[in-house]
């Protein structure tokens, strides 16, 4: 196989479909309330990412990685207490974080040192959860 399609195929095959079982249990996990282990997945699908899927920078351009950079700085304000990953596309795209409260300046100002004012989007969760419009 490794000949046929080469190794970084084979790489993103096992991304997926370790991702695709990821999902199945980060249901289970926000079905039972276990937002911890939700996190837990979120952050190991990112590590996937990174590792198999290889969506975090191009190949042809390692001297630039903002992507890669973004998740270590989220990692080190992160780590043990919220989750990040890659979100989107990859490459050129943006990052995913679940950050608590008490780091949520923290993690603000560190990324925007790196990246400019402006460079995080602070979003919130609803307590109501998501809802199912009609048109």
């Amino acid at each position: 196989i490794r000949e046929k399609v080469g190794d970084r195929a084979i790489l993103r095959a096992i991304h997926f479909q370790g991702d695709n079982q990821r999902v199945v249990d980060q249901v289970e996990a926000l079905g039972k309330n276990d937002f911890k282990s939700f996190l837990g997945m979120v952050v190991d699908s990112g590590f996937s990412s990174y590792m198999y899927n290889q969506n975090i920078y191009p190949v042809s351009d390692v001297r630039e990685q903002n992507i890669s950079l973004a998740l270590a700085l989220s990692e080190l304000v992160l780590k043990g207490e919220g989750a990040w990953r890659v979100h989107g596309g990859g490459f050129a795209g943006t990052i995913q974080a679940f950050v608590p409260g008490h780091l949520l300046k923290k993690y603000v100002s560190t990324l925007e040192h790196v990246y400019g004012k402006g460079s995080c989007h602070i979003l919130f969760i609803r307590h109501q959860g998501a809802g199912k419009v009609r048109l």
